[in-house]
């Protein structure tokens, strides 16, 4: 069955979101056994934290997390989505449904995304979750890609690590795609939903692992687009909600069992490392010695290490060059060395020897990039454009993640 659309605002970085999706229906319902094709567990690769909110604070962090409000009516869910329902509490984030009349809904809870914030591609995405039990509850961590507002959904690709609806001990782990029309895939699991248990994913470029407290219970294939999951292969940012009622769960909500509340004690996302520990397929921000924030300027001139703050033009995503090196690409483009014979640019459309980087770990946990000519990229320390023509490291050389 169709998925649900709604609009959403996905913040600074992105354009508005057209379509916000969820799926109604869980069999499997990809071309048999093409998705189940034995891949290398990924927990063999040394992994590092790059991303987690650990909800230590005493409200929703803005930098990491933004609020979806309003209904959600294509996948027929019964709440008002509001920031009133959220809140950090005894180390959990704690998303609440309430038999609560907004706007003429008979509910309301809570919806949080990062767009804008954070996006992965490739990695362990995890969390530790209690969830309530109760007649129409639809509580869910997942995944969108970060293209929606681009592409729409199913095109941008949905990974759900965990739904569970109503009173059921099963756990759902699901994709969904576009493969010439709607296509999803997926399988279940069961465990004591009321306790904390931790939700994962395991996901690289051959397949998409999912596991409840260390066990894995499912694998999708994506290796090589198979069955059209390109879309696997992109950013993705991250989602938690408690929907009540919906195609899903049903529309028969048990009232009794509300308030209901859904306990995040933590999301940690980690990276498959290289050789080098570089955190291959996430999006990552450098900062200077000097506290600022590396540039890639939109490709539309050299870079710069000045910003104060890091928005579109101060993220990249690291990908795997080949040979143990790096490269870093932010609006689409490429970062070249220019073979350290002028500043640096972000303007490249393909890897070639100059977009490639060792990604060097140094004592105090900053980091290095060397270029394929033996030099280092500078910062400049901010009052110039940036360079790869240093034969050693030193504060400028030195970055933190």
């Amino acid at each position: 069955m169709k998925a649900k659309l709604s609009a959403f605002h996905v913040g600074a970085f992105l354009l508005f979101a057209l379509i916000s999706c969820k799926k109604d229906v869980k069999e499997n319902n990809a071309p048999a056994g093409d998705n189940t094709a034995v891949v290398k567990p990924a927990t063999e690769a040394a992994w590092q934290l790059v991303w987690s909110d650990e909800f230590n604070g005493t409200g929703v962090d803005g930098s990491k997390w933004q609020f979806e409000t309003g209904p959600n009516t294509s996948n027929n869910e019964k709440q008002y989505y509001q920031a009133a329902n959220a809140a950090v509490t005894n180390g959990n984030l704690v998303i609440t449904a309430r038999k609560q009349t907004v706007n003429g809904w008979p509910y309301t809870s809570a919806r949080l995304n990062t767009a804008g914030r954070f996006t992965t591609r490739y990695g362990r995405v995890e969390a530790r979750i209690k969830l309530a039990s109760g007649q129409g509850l639809w509580p869910a961590f997942w995944m969108l890609g970060n293209n929606i507002g681009d592409v729409g959904w199913p095109k941008c690709g949905e990974i759900d690590i965990m739904e569970q609806v109503n009173t059921s001990n099963t756990i759902y782990g699901t994709i969904h795609w576009d493969a010439s029309g709607y296509v999803h895939y997926g399988g279940t699991t069961t465990t004591s939903f009321t306790d904390y248990h931790v939700y994962a994913v395991e996901w690289d470029a051959s397949s998409i692992r999912w596991f409840v407290d260390g066990n894995q219970y499912w694998t999708a294939n994506i290796q090589n687009n198979i069955n059209s999951t390109e879309e696997f292969h992109n950013p993705f940012f991250i989602i938690l909600n408690l929907a009540v009622g919906g195609n899903f769960p049903g529309q028969t909500v048990d009232e009794s069992k509300l308030p209901a509340s859904m306990y995040v004690d933590y999301v940690r996302v980690f990276a498959m490392t290289s050789g080098g520990g570089a955190p291959i397929g996430s999006t990552i921000t450098l900062k200077g010695i000097n506290n600022a924030f590396v540039s890639g300027e939109n490709g539309a001139q050299p870079m710069t290490c000045n910003r104060a703050t890091a928005q579109a033009w101060e993220q990249f995503v690291v990908e795997d060059a080949g040979g143990g090196k790096v490269a870093l690409k932010s609006q689409g483009k490429y970062v070249s060395s220019e073979n350290g014979a002028q500043p640096i640019t972000c303007n490249r459309t393909t890897v070639g020897d100059w977009e490639k980087f060792d990604w060097i770990a140094n004592t105090d946990g900053s980091i290095s990039l060397r270029g394929n000519n033996g030099r280092y990229i500078s910062s400049e320390n901010g009052t110039q454009p940036m360079t790869c023509n240093r034969t050693t490291v030193s504060g400028w050389e030195a970055f933190r993640i």
